[in-house]
């Protein structure tokens, strides 16, 4: 049934490669475009108030630049995976890179809104091609005593990539002007496009020809989209509006048809049965939890520190620094750890950890105490570091190896949506919470305590979640179906 396609092949053996120096090329190469993609999800919402004013038109239509994005990135992640078995992963991500890079420039060099959406449209196809794959790039590459300190390098790079995304987005805008944040992938991602011509070489199995389930496809796609306009009508009003209604009927309905259409089909997109296996399902539910969370506090941190203490966003962008500057060190010490001894140890306290030290920036956010929400980001780091290396590693191994695309592609879905739905759910926590208290006339007013409780309540609401992510690791260990090795 397989075949090994000799374009795809490396120059060196496997073996080889593990032990030598290329397997740090790969791991960097793979990086750098998974950093470019994530982001970009994050970045241009620091620039959307200088869209708005430069091509003169609605926030309702400049929105469309972020939206348009996350759908294209996160409806074809699935598809890219599958096409991948045909292609190769190493191909695939290669242009990947290529289509991400040129939608890049023409993004910086649209001249009207419609252009730069589509581009946009465009430039999220590419990242959904490099990061479905990157992960089964990195486990291939990385033998099993070196995995976890692998996953640890791709984990510490999504949370850097999420949390300066702000930082570096309001920079370049503010000094470079809002093209900016498009244009300075050129540079990296030509040379990114470089390297992996020349070095990203792994070894694959690829499929003789490509069994694609388009009507799979079709309802896939239509359920990704009706579920992400929805969580973006949730978010904005915080109540299920009429659109919002038909949004997710189209989500249940589409959702209800895949699932049956992917039980019948013979060669389905998505093989349904991988979620049997209680490790893999159970552990990438653990993730659900942990980036629900981390979303919910990107998202209110900002509330609190500009609206209650009137900090500048300046301020709080190297706030939110302390954060991904821990996961950065710690993130491949933990992830050595757990190479040591494949203990779920590691995954289930990384979660405990972290829901305790989100219950204490709860309180420091209610008592006022800047010290105490430094600390508790410093802690939070630790325990995601503990917790994220062994979780990737785990989901990753969790089905054979010839199913590592599968997992890769359902990882990264996992981690988009539970982002979405983690800043969903902060803005409806706030908005109950609040009321119909209108949020500029309560920043910096007497009104200011209202808003530092309930950004309290919600982020202790994401610490509970965090405990549930700890039951779902510790659960999780206790599946059988597969090895830790993913033979």
């Amino acid at each position: 049934m397989f075949n090994i396609d000799p374009l795809i092949l490396g120059r060196e053996p496997m073996d080889r490669i593990s032990k030598g120096r290329s397997r740090y090329i790969i791991l960097t190469i793979v990086l750098a475009g998974v950093f470019m993609s994530v982001l970009d999800s994050v970045v241009v919402n620091i620039a959307l108030p200088d869209i708005t004013s430069y091509f003169n038109v609605t926030v309702a239509d400049s929105q469309w630049v972020v939206t348009a994005y996350l759908l294209a990135q996160t409806s074809f992640l699935i598809i890219a995976g599958k096409i991948s078995e045909r292609t190769g992963r190493a191909r695939m991500f290669t242009v990947g890179l290529g289509v991400f890079t040129l939608f890049s420039f023409l993004c910086g060099a649209a001249t009207s809104m419609g252009q730069l959406i589509v581009f946009r449209l465009m430039q999220g196809l590419g990242a959904s091609m490099l990061f479905s794959i990157s992960a089964a790039i990195i486990f291939q590459a990385f033998g099993h005593e070196e995995r976890g300190k692998a996953m640890g390098f791709l984990g510490s790079t999504v949370a850097m990539a999420g949390m300066v995304g702000p930082v570096v987005g309001g920079f370049l805008v503010g000094t470079l002007g809002w093209q900016s944040i498009f244009l300075i992938n050129v540079p990296i991602g030509i040379i990114a496009i470089a390297a992996a011509i020349a070095l990203l070489r792994v070894e694959e199995r690829c499929i003789d020809c490509l069994r694609m389930d388009y009507p799979g496809a079709a309802l896939w796609i239509a359920a990704i989209v009706s579920l992400v306009l929805l969580l973006g009508i949730l978010g904005e009003s915080g109540t299920l509006t009429a659109v919002g209604a038909v949004l997710l009927l189209a989500f249940v309905a589409s959702t209800v048809l895949f699932v049956w259409r992917e039980r019948r089909a013979p060669y389905p997109l998505l093989d349904i049965s991988v979620f049997r296996v209680r490790r893999f399902t159970l552990a990438g539910l653990s993730m659900a939890t942990f980036f629900i969370s981390v979303s919910m506090v990107t998202i209110l941190g900002p509330f609190y520190y500009e609206g209650v203490l009137r900090y500048s966003p300046e301020q709080v962008g190297m706030i939110f620094l302390v954060l991904p500057a821990v996961m950065m060190v710690a993130s491949p010490i933990a992830g050595r750890m757990y190479d040591r001894t494949h203990s779920s140890a590691y995954e289930v306290w990384g979660m405990v950890v972290r829901s305790l030290t989100l219950f204490m920036l709860a309180y420091g956010f209610l008592s006022r105490d800047v010290l105490l929400t430094l600390l508790a980001f410093f802690l939070m780091g630790i325990g995601s570091s503990l917790y994220q290396s062994p979780n990737n590693t785990v989901l990753m191994a969790a089905l054979p190896k010839e199913k590592s695309g599968v997992a890769s592609s359902v990882q990264a879905t996992t981690r988009n949506l539970s982002m979405a739905i983690g800043v969903s759910l902060a803005t409806i926590l706030m908005t109950l919470l609040m009321g119909s208290m209108d949020y500029s006339a309560i920043a910096g007013g007497p009104l200011a305590d209202e808003l530092a409780t309930s950004v309290a309540i919600a982020v202790a609401v994401s610490g509970a979640l965090s405990l549930l992510g700890a039951l779902l690791s510790y659960l999780g260990e206790r599946g059988t179906e597969a090895s830790l090795d993913g033979t």
